[in-house]
Protein backbone atom coordinates (compact mmCIF):
# COMPACT_ATOMS: atom_id res chain seq x y z
CA UNK A 1 0.00 0.00 0.00
CA UNK A 2 1.43 3.37 -1.01
CA UNK A 3 1.89 6.25 1.50
CA UNK A 4 -0.77 8.87 1.43
CA UNK A 5 0.94 12.30 -0.30
CA UNK A 6 -1.97 14.30 1.07
CA UNK A 7 0.05 17.38 2.27
CA UNK A 8 3.91 16.10 1.34
CA UNK A 9 6.22 17.25 -0.42
CA UNK A 10 8.38 15.70 -3.03
CA UNK A 11 12.41 15.69 -2.98
CA UNK A 12 15.30 13.87 -4.22
CA UNK A 13 18.18 13.09 -2.54
CA UNK A 14 21.12 10.76 -4.12
CA UNK A 15 18.77 9.90 -6.79
CA UNK A 16 15.95 7.96 -4.89
CA UNK A 17 12.44 10.05 -4.00
CA UNK A 18 11.61 10.71 -0.19
CA UNK A 19 7.99 12.64 0.88
CA UNK A 20 8.63 15.31 3.83
CA UNK A 21 6.09 17.62 5.94
CA UNK A 22 6.42 19.52 8.58
CA UNK A 23 4.38 19.28 11.70
CA UNK A 24 6.52 20.61 14.48
CA UNK A 25 9.39 18.26 13.13
CA UNK A 26 10.33 17.60 9.88
CA UNK A 27 8.73 13.69 9.05
CA UNK A 28 10.34 12.18 6.16
CA UNK A 29 9.13 9.15 4.45
CA UNK A 30 10.76 7.44 1.76
CA UNK A 31 9.11 6.17 -1.50
CA UNK A 32 10.90 2.66 -1.63
CA UNK A 33 11.20 1.60 1.72
CA UNK A 34 7.37 0.93 2.71
CA UNK A 35 7.13 1.30 6.73
CA UNK A 36 10.70 3.79 6.62
CA UNK A 37 10.35 7.02 8.43
CA UNK A 38 12.60 10.15 9.35
CA UNK A 39 11.79 12.48 12.08
CA UNK A 40 14.20 15.61 11.96
CA UNK A 41 13.59 17.32 15.59
CA UNK A 42 15.66 20.42 15.81
CA UNK A 43 14.10 22.20 18.78
CA UNK A 44 11.07 24.09 17.23
CA UNK A 45 8.51 24.25 19.74
CA UNK A 46 5.28 26.64 20.03
CA UNK A 47 6.14 29.72 22.51
CA UNK A 48 2.71 30.01 22.99
CA UNK A 49 2.12 26.99 24.71
CA UNK A 50 4.38 28.09 27.15
CA UNK A 51 3.33 31.61 28.68
CA UNK A 52 2.02 30.78 31.88
CA UNK A 53 4.41 28.01 32.67
CA UNK A 54 8.15 29.23 31.97
CA UNK A 55 9.80 26.49 34.32
CA UNK A 56 8.12 23.67 32.17
CA UNK A 57 9.30 25.42 28.83
CA UNK A 58 12.37 23.19 26.57
CA UNK A 59 15.70 24.64 26.01
CA UNK A 60 15.89 27.37 23.66
CA UNK A 61 16.68 26.88 20.23
CA UNK A 62 18.44 28.31 17.38
CA UNK A 63 15.75 28.95 14.93
CA UNK A 64 15.99 27.18 11.72
CA UNK A 65 14.10 28.29 8.62
CA UNK A 66 12.80 24.77 7.27
CA UNK A 67 13.86 24.80 3.76
CA UNK A 68 13.97 22.06 0.91
CA UNK A 69 18.23 22.11 1.33
CA UNK A 70 17.85 21.71 5.00
CA UNK A 71 15.87 19.11 5.26
CA UNK A 72 18.23 17.48 1.72
CA UNK A 73 21.11 17.75 4.10
CA UNK A 74 19.34 15.65 7.16
CA UNK A 75 18.29 12.87 4.84
CA UNK A 76 22.16 12.69 3.73
CA UNK A 77 23.12 12.92 6.77
CA UNK A 78 20.92 9.96 8.39
CA UNK A 79 21.83 8.08 4.91
CA UNK A 80 25.82 8.50 5.53
CA UNK A 81 25.05 7.14 9.10
CA UNK A 82 23.24 4.07 8.09
CA UNK A 83 19.57 5.11 8.22
CA UNK A 84 17.90 2.61 5.39
CA UNK A 85 14.83 1.25 6.81
CA UNK A 86 12.59 1.74 9.75
CA UNK A 87 11.99 4.52 12.09
CA UNK A 88 15.42 6.72 12.65
CA UNK A 89 14.92 10.33 15.20
CA UNK A 90 17.34 12.94 13.62
CA UNK A 91 18.26 15.83 16.74
CA UNK A 92 19.80 18.50 14.97
CA UNK A 93 20.97 21.24 17.48
CA UNK A 94 23.30 23.94 17.51
CA UNK A 95 24.22 23.06 14.00
CA UNK A 96 25.33 19.49 14.81
CA UNK A 97 23.14 15.95 14.41
CA UNK A 98 22.92 13.36 16.35
CA UNK A 99 20.87 10.53 15.06
CA UNK A 100 18.90 7.87 17.65
CA UNK A 101 17.47 4.42 16.53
Amino acid sequence: MAISKKGLRKIIVENREFYWKFNGKIIVYSEEIKNCHLIVDFGWYDIWLYVNVKENRPPDFEPKSVTPKFVSESISYALNQGWEEGKALLEFRNGNYTIKN
